[in-house]
């Protein structure tokens, strides 16, 4: 902990396609690191990719675009002296520029806080709790542990991600712990906020029209067990939305009955897909771990180096294999 408290000049990164529980726990920390006395920097891949909702949570036009210029010349000139990465598996997930995640490894100490199952211990410090619900339940364990205070707008973006990635308090993962950490985030800041329903509950126009698409495209396997979608750029664009627009679909395909895994497969480029990966039962994280990804046992995703279609055969082959025991 001792190299946490010494970090003045902080930057605080997470991974790429940000979501509430990366922005919040983000947030949340530096709250926290700004009570003990730190001047944080906060960065994330693609910023403009935080959509209206997201941008709905306290503090989130602090993020600025996580590129090499920045890290070669940092706001005011004051060099970075740690690097936090919240919420981040691997340190491969935090940039697709080799040239960045160079410059970030240079970064000490690095201070890997997470709480996905398949974190890779990258760091000088590694706070990972792989039993907590969402990053933002290890940030407040953090800052249980290394006092300090956090602002009302910090704990306001604590319980948005806390909300978020729980989906309610509804996952496997959600214990005791978690809705303590809950009720002590809603007793510092968020009793009359309404920011945590919007990130779980409210999307935008075109994320709305997206999610229709997606669901019309489903296509469920010839034996039930698997329900899966392609959300691709022409897809997005019929509807006059982005692909970062897709929020909710995997979420939304595991209402389904009787499906007891469901992939999303995103058109990243026309050489990359991202796939999001659920189960209700088999464990699908080591699915994404063969395509160099990651997370947890029933929720995974990983950018596979293949076009749309290729990559949907793939995923879809060897998520076949793990739920026939294989």
């Amino acid at each position: 902990m001792a190299q946490i408290r010494r970090a003045r000049r902080p930057l605080i990164v997470s991974h790429r396609n940000p979501d509430p529980d990366s922005l919040g726990s983000a947030l949340g920390l530096a709250a926290i690191l700004e009570s003990l006395g730190a001047s944080p920097v906060l960065a994330v891949n693609q910023p403009e990719n935080i959509d209206a909702v997201m941008a709905s949570i306290p503090g989130t036009g602090r993020f600025l675009p996580l590129t090499t210029g920045l890290l070669a010349t940092p706001p005011d000139g004051r060099p970075f002296d740690a690097l936090f990465s919240v919420d981040t598996a691997s340190i491969d997930l935090l940039s697709a520029d080799e040239a960045v995640r160079t410059a970030l490894r240079a970064i000490r100490p690095i201070v890997n806080i997470d709480h996905h199952v398949t974190n890779e211990r990258y760091g000088d410090v590694n706070y990972v709790v792989s039993d907590a619900a969402a990053a933002a339940e290890v940030i407040w364990l953090l800052l249980s542990t290394l006092g300090g205070g956090i602002s009302r707008e910090g704990a306001i973006a604590l319980q948005a991600g806390l909300v978020a990635d729980t989906l309610g308090f509804q996952t496997k993962e959600t214990g005791p712990r978690t809705l303590r950490a809950a009720a002590a985030l809603q007793a510092l800041g968020g009793v009359t906020s309404d920011i945590p329903r919007r990130v779980l509950n409210v999307r935008t126009f075109e994320a709305s029209r997206l999610l229709g698409a997606a669901l019309a495209a489903a296509v469920r396997s010839k034996d039930g067990r698997v329900v899966w979608t392609q959300v691709s750029a022409r897809m997005a664009a019929d509807v006059g939305a982005r692909i970062a627009d897709s929020q909710g679909i995997p979420n939304a395909l595991q209402d389904i009955a009787d499906a007891e895994a469901v992939a999303v497969f995103y058109e990243a480029d026309a050489s990359r897909t991202r796939v999001s990966l659920r189960s209700r039962g088999t464990r699908i994280d080591g699915v994404a771990a063969a395509f160099g990804g990651g997370g947890h046992a029933l929720a995974a995703g990983a950018t596979v180096a293949e076009p749309l279609d290729v990559a949907t055969e793939q995923v879809l082959a060897r998520l076949g294999e793990v739920l026939n025991g294989r």
